[in-house]
């Protein structure tokens, strides 16, 4: 019997909410199939089914999060409010995400390493990164091109490193949950707006 539309979508959440419960109690490395189809409600077969395996569903799940917590950063890029209004609002939505998420930052981190080795997961966390670098470069150009920000500024690679300082931030926040993230985004952005002289 073929399932319809509505019941695979259905299982196929079930599927990664199933997924991200595991990861956050077990961890990446120790999250097996049967955990996923049990905290599924699924059967194992549905997995594959549905995914093709249990590494493409992890992708997916990971994939899927890091896109929720993305989502508010670029919406706050996106608005009408002045460039440092926007890039303020990004860090608050990045740091309220980062709190809401907080079970699942080792299992970002693990991934970003491990992406290397599934093709898949490296193509989406790289997809989504590039995205957010080039609307962070899109602001801080708008900023250097308004004087905000002196020429010296290279809105790219500063993009780069304002992501790889979040990085870094989720790095900290995976190994001691007690770190104050809000305290270390505070210092970064200080020292981008030094900038300005």
């Amino acid at each position: 019997m073929i399932e319809s539309t509505t019941a695979a979508s259905s299982t196929e959440e079930r599927l990664i909410d199933g997924t991200l419960k595991c990861i956050e109690q077990k961890g990446l490395a120790a999250t097996s199939s049967r955990d996923i189809a049990a905290a599924a409600g699924v059967n194992l077969a549905g997995i594959t089914y549905h995914f093709g395996s249990k590494d493409e569903l992890v992708a997916e799940a990971l994939l899927r999060a890091a896109g929720r917590w993305l989502e508010p950063v670029i919406d706050a890029l996106s608005t009408e409010a002045d460039p440092a209004a926007r890039l303020l609002a990004a860090i608050e939505a990045l740091q309220t995400a980062l709190e809401e998420a907080r079970d699942l930052v080792p299992a970002y981190v693990e991934a970003r390493v491990r992406s290397r080795q599934a093709d898949r997961l490296k193509r989406g966390l790289d997809g989504l990164v590039s995205e957010l670098q080039r609307f962070v470069a899109d602001q801080l150009e708008e900023q250097r091109s308004v004087g905000y920000l002196p020429q010296w500024v290279d809105a790219q690679a500063m993009a780069g490193l304002l992501i790889a300082v979040a990085d870094g931030i989720a790095l900290h926040v995976a190994l001691d949950p007690d770190i104050d993230h809000r305290a270390i985004s505070a210092q970064a952005v200080q020292l981008l707006l030094a900038a300005r002289g």
